[in-house]
């Protein structure tokens, strides 16, 4: 069997200077045997992006803000899920070749079904997206695979959300008022960028603690946004921006890898890098509280054969039953 040759991978944005996505794909390239390497790629020149992709040593990487809609002219061939959405997360170069792909959606479907159970699974599924961007969209695409049949997009550019609603089939809301007058509301889905300091306003904040849908932020520095400190304060089960980059980590580690992603060494590692003490990690400032760990990482982390304490924060932690929470000296 040949030797496979060593590619670089990047993740390719700006500001990217704080990504753990090096973290995802070098435990992903590890465990699966790939001698591939991962690392940042901060520009904001949709050029420069393109120049690194025709290296012959370049393998592909991930898309990120503000590239994952400009990307998409230098594909060959895009995925259908690309295509529908019009947004580029992930591309693979098969001699010289370039695909295109989005692993969001099934970063946002994934986790957000594994929140909600049963709950709005077989009603007339309602929900909010905030945001018309490349993010939004694979969020709107997403929503559409889980079978919504009612959507709200709120959108600060109001004609923006008017198109993406076109486009999906749903509605947009230029006053976030109107969610007062919901029976139901079952997911919502943020997203703004995590410095926007969005919230709902007091009136629809209610909803909130009305319905108590699924709320996801995609942003995850910092990763308690405004936003998602007020969905937990209304009680709600939240997806965390990190949760959803490891999910959509772990479908482009399986693009490039061709083996299913390692999700509990995965998870682990994001889990040392970013919340243990003492961490030199670059976002491991943004990651507060130390001592209130992402759900699902946890769960994932926990079943790897073998592992029954992780070490995070200042002392030895372990995990307690089914999502019950850890135990922390911090």
């Amino acid at each position: 069997m040949a030797t496979q040759k060593p590619l670089n991978f990047y993740i390719f944005g700006s500001p990217v200077t704080m990504s753990p996505s090096p973290d995802i794909h070098g435990t992903g390239f590890r465990v699966n045997g790939s001698p591939h390497r991962y690392s940042r790629f901060d520009t904001l020149d949709v050029e420069e992006v393109f120049k690194q992709l025709k290296l012959d040593d370049c393998g592909g990487g991930s898309v990120t803000i503000p590239h994952k809609e400009s990307i998409k002219k230098y594909m060959d061939e895009l995925t259908e899920s690309a295509r529908i959405i019009g947004a580029v997360n992930t591309v693979t170069k098969k001699k010289g070749q370039f695909f295109g792909d989005n692993t969001d959606w099934i970063g946002i479907k994934n986790q957000v079904e594994m929140r909600m159970g049963q709950q709005g699974r077989g009603a007339r599924l309602c929900g909010l997206l905030c945001g018309a961007g490349g993010t939004a969209r694979a969020a709107a695409y997403a929503l559409k695979q889980m079978g919504a049949t009612r959507v709200l997009i709120f959108n600060r550019t109001v004609l923006r959300a008017q198109e993406l609603a076109a486009e999906f089939g749903f509605e947009a809301c230029d006053d976030l008022g109107a969610l007062t007058s919901l029976d139901h509301l079952h997911v919502v889905i943020n997203t703004l960028p995590g410095s926007s300091d969005f919230l709902l306003p007091d009136a629809a904040a209610s909803v909130l603690r009305r319905c108590r849908p699924v709320v996801l932020e995609a942003a995850y520095i910092p990763r308690r946004t405004a936003f998602l400190s007020q969905a937990l304060s209304a009680g709600c089960e939240v997806v965390e921006g990190i949760e959803m980059l490891f999910e959509q980590g772990c479908a482009q580690c399986e693009i490039w890898t061709n083996k299913p992603a390692p999700r509990s060494e995965i998870a682990e590692a994001l889990l040392q890098a970013l919340f243990t003490a003492g961490s030199e990690h670059p976002a491991h400032a943004k990651m507060v509280p130390y001592s209130d760990l992402p759900k699902s990482l946890v769960a994932e982390a926990q079943r790897r054969p073998g592992v029954g304490a992780t070490t995070v924060c200042c002392t030895p932690v372990r995990y307690l039953g089914k999502l019950s929470g850890w135990i922390c000296g911090h």
